[in-house]
């Protein structure tokens, strides 16, 4: 049975969302998966990847500046929204190791480079708000890249002013932009992304706060795509949140993360309308989860599930990842279910390949999954919900 709280199930509630079969081990004999068509997929180059890792440093950086580039030093207040005011389109803010300050939400508006030196903190102002009658949640952003493509935000060290911050990153009709290499804390949303395509998110640590499990707040998601096609997620490390790493949308990698200790690690979905944005919009996913990579992800710990693939999520491939010691199961395909208070389709059409990980535990409830290997949970004994 699922070993989670009814206050869990109602935090979620905010933010979401005929089988039997025989526990069996399958032989590892025969793990091989269809081929995906990896012309589809965004991959950012080791070139690319190479370059940004190299521009951390003043002498770099201000070779590849498409205009004079702006140093802020430490200890400053307000001085990032006035530098993000002044740059030119492809200029380059760089702050200095140290504590700096913004008592007002930024908007990043045009493409630029906000890179930190090692020891870089940036404290934002966004206060985590209640849910509105509908269920749907005013999210302030702390940095909010909005029609801003081929944005960057790198290196820095990112914390709420108040105790427990909205949205510390959110990416909008912002394609092509990347957010590496940062530490986000203490937030109800590390990073966003909606209406972006071929978004980078690698090399995070984001540890979201767990006010939610005593009520305290109503969101608590690490990483989430809401609509963005190709998005690369990527090396990242979530914990403390409800959703550690939320997928949707269609042909996104994600690779290479560890989600621990959340109440759910990683989750194949459609997010539902619930991120209020400051116009009064309130986001949610045009489609499911569809032709993702899920791939050598690392999910332990958890309250509930390792994995949850549900609501419709469909054709996607789940392979050699790792996960134990969850709650429920390591990884869940599931029926029609209510389970979040409302009803959420079957899952479908997925491919899950333990790979290096025979002895997983699946519980598969949806219709023409295919499982190659793991320990299946028995749903006569077990009942799919």
């Amino acid at each position: 049975m699922k070993k989670i709280t009814t206050l869990a199930i109602v935090a979620i509630a905010f933010i979401l969302f005929s089988c039997q079969k025989d526990q069996t081990l399958q032989s590892d004999n025969a793990l091989q998966t269809p081929p995906i068509d990896e012309s589809q997929y965004f991959t950012p180059s080791k070139e690319y990847l190479a370059a940004l890792e190299a521009a951390t440093t003043p002498s770099v950086l201000r070779t590849r500046a498409a205009c004079d580039w702006i140093e802020i030093p430490a200890g400053s207040t307000d001085a990032l929204a006035k530098a993000v005011n002044d740059a030119c389109a492809g200029g380059v803010i760089y702050l200095k190791a140290g504590v700096h300050t913004e008592t007002k939400a930024i908007t990043i508006s045009k493409s630029v480079k906000i890179v930190g030196e090692t020891g870089a903190i940036l404290k934002l102002k966004s206060i985590a708000r209640p849910a509105n009658p509908d269920g749907s949640v005013p999210t302030e952003m702390g940095l909010r890249v909005l029609n801003a493509p081929r944005t960057l935000i790198q290196n820095i060290n990112i914390q709420p002013i108040d105790p427990i911050g909205g949205a510390a990153v959110f990416v909008e009709n912002s394609s092509e932009s990347a957010v590496m290499n940062c530490t986000i804390s203490q937030h109800e949303v590390g990073i966003a992304i909606e209406k972006s395509d071929r978004v980078i998110v690698m090399r995070n640590k984001v540890t979201i706060s767990n006010a939610w499990q005593t009520g305290g707040i109503p969101l608590a998601i690490g990483i989430v795509n809401v609509n963005g096609t190709r998005v690369y997620i990527a090396d990242n490390t979530v914990s403390s949140a409800i959703m550690g790493i939320f997928a949707c949308d269609k042909y996104g990698t994600c690779e290479r993360n560890t989600a621990n200790g959340n109440l759910i690690g990683i989750i194949l979905c459609k997010v539902p309308k619930a991120l209020q944005t400051p116009e009064g919009k309130i986001t949610g996913a045009e489609v499911s989860c569809q032709l993702w990579k899920v791939r050598n992800n690392i999910a332990n710990d958890n309250i509930n599930d390792g994995y949850l693939v549900i609501d419709g999520a469909n054709n996607n491939m789940v392979e050699n990842n790792e996960a134990a010691r969850n709650g429920a199961y390591d990884i869940e395909l599931t029926t029609d279910t209510p389970r979040f208070g409302f009803l959420a389709p079957f899952s479908f059409n997925n491919i899950v390949n333990v790979g290096n990980y025979p002895n997983l535990k699946i519980k598969d409830c949806g219709r023409n999954n295919t499982i190659f290997g793991g320990v299946r949970v028995n749903t006569a004994t077990d009942p799919c919900n």
